[in-house]
């Protein structure tokens, strides 16, 4: 087993990206993530409940904010910007929605939203929209005409798809019809912990035939064994295990869904303790869940991610599988996709 001298120095070392997050970005993030070694983020730039109006409003704002803090971070637009981010020292943003409704059902919006500098769109957030059904509509509808028509636009324009929120049917709809890598930024194995927003085996084998990657998300609801057990760091990496052993180790990644910053309403809101808009992904936890201990124990802060290359060396991966893991497969993807 490696020293921890020799897994900081890996770390460092490494091309680090982290698949999604939801963190309010700020100068204090920034020194966040330079701390964590993350060269990358996919960042939630638009809310889920966002009209084309409001979410390319919020795109403009993102875009604002990067111009005024060129100093620390940068837009990623092609996949190489963030090898040169990560040569000066930056921060690559990219832009990212977690919700195509947006898109107002007019396909046409998609490549507005390119222009304007968005490169990952999920296609659906857990309910249904115009594309397809969510991961919480017991229909389990596949993806609609307009869904379908709308992975062929952003297999066009260079857009990743991202189905993390969606349903299984939609699910291994969009990745049996793109034609470009899929990603599924941010969730774990449903195989370990049976939440709604985890990913079954056969959605893994299809993403595999996809030739997409998977990050595992730090989110305790999606990381538990026992739902009456905060789930801890050796959880996390028994579904990295779990998905290298399925899949192979080119199709794991990391995307943390971090969300640190955010307002304890609006969480709430959402995901409160069996309560909130999606009560059937909190329902089973136990009195340990809060807005507190959403994050994996030990995961909460986005300093926290060089534990996450001690915990794989100690399970015995090489430097090159963590190297993989945590960034050159998601990077890979993103030269498939976005150029």
């Amino acid at each position: 087993m490696k020293e921890a001298s020799e897994a900081k120095t890996l770390h460092n070392d490494s091309l680090v990206i982290d698949g999604l997050e939801a963190a309010p970005m700020n100068r204090e993030h920034f020194a966040r993530l330079r701390i964590g070694g993350v060269d990358a983020v996919n960042y939630t730039c638009a809310k889920v409940t966002d009209d084309f109006g409001s979410a390319a409003l919020n795109v403009q704002g993102l875009r604002r904010l990067i111009d005024a803090n060129s100093d620390e971070v940068l837009l990623v637009q092609e996949a190489s910007d963030i090898l040169v981010a990560q040569e000066e020292g930056k921060i690559g943003l990219i832009a990212g929605f977690q919700n195509a409704a947006p898109i107002n059902g007019k396909i046409e919006y998609l490549e507005l939203l390119h222009e304007m500098g968005v490169r990952i769109i999920q296609l659906t957030y857990n309910e249904r929209n115009l594309l397809g059904d969510g991961c919480v509509e017991a229909a389990n509808g596949g993806l609609s005409h307009l869904g379908r028509r709308a992975v062929e636009e952003m297999n066009r324009l260079g857009l990743v798809v991202d189905v993390s929120h969606c349903g299984e049917r939609t699910t291994l709809d969009a990745l049996e019809l793109s034609s470009s890598p899929v990603l599924i930024s941010h969730a774990n194995a449903k195989a370990l912990c049976p939440s709604l927003r985890n990913k079954s085996d056969a959605v893994l084998d299809a993403l595999v035939e996809n030739d997409g990657v998977m990050g595992v998300a730090f989110w305790a609801p999606m990381t538990y064994k026992d739902p009456g057990i905060r789930p801890t760091l050796d959880d996390l990496l028994d579904h990295v295990d779990y998905l290298v052993g399925r899949m192979g180790i080119n199709h794991v990644g990391i995307g943390s869904d971090l969300g640190e910053g955010e307002s304890r309403e609006y969480y709430e809101s959402m995901f409160l303790r069996g309560g909130g808009l999606y009560p059937e992904i909190t329902e089973d936890l136990g009195e340990w869940y809060g807005f507190d201990t959403r994050m994996v124990e030990g995961l909460e802060s986005a300093v926290a991610f060089p534990k996450v290359t001690e915990g794989l060396l100690r399970r015995g991966y090489t430097d090159e599988d963590v190297r993989r893991v945590l960034g050159k497969n998601t990077l890979r993807v993103l030269k498939q996709v976005i150029g």
